[in-house]
């Protein structure tokens, strides 16, 4: 019953690099993107309106395009990706026109 003594090295794991992988999540920040620049201008409800697009734009790519090809959109599961896409559009959407304007 003895100890091991030796130290082992462990191999690092070979990983492209990221930014090239995430292919078409490019788009969807794009168009998120654009969303946080109307809201620097002050439409409220046209940032609002852009971000839930944005989200339903994602829905769609992940929906439609390869895993490889989807990038970072690929989280979990199409079926999961796409229902969660499309229902935090629907969230952001109703929270953002329930606002008021003060």
């Amino acid at each position: 019953m003895g100890v091991e003594t030796e130290a082992r090295v462990i191999d690092a794991e070979v990983r492209p690099p990221a930014t090239s992988t995430l292919g078409a999540w490019w788009i969807v920040v794009l168009a998120g993107a654009s969303g946080l620049v109307l809201l620097a201008f002050d439409r409220l409800r046209w940032a609002v309106v852009a971000l839930a697009i944005s989200l339903w734009l994602g829905a769609a790519i992940r929906a439609v395009v390869p895993e490889r090809t989807a990038g970072g959109l690929v989280v979990r599961s199409r079926a999961f990706d796409v229902v969660a896409l499309v229902v935090l559009g629907a969230a952001v959407l109703t929270a953002g026109l329930a606002l008021r304007r003060t």
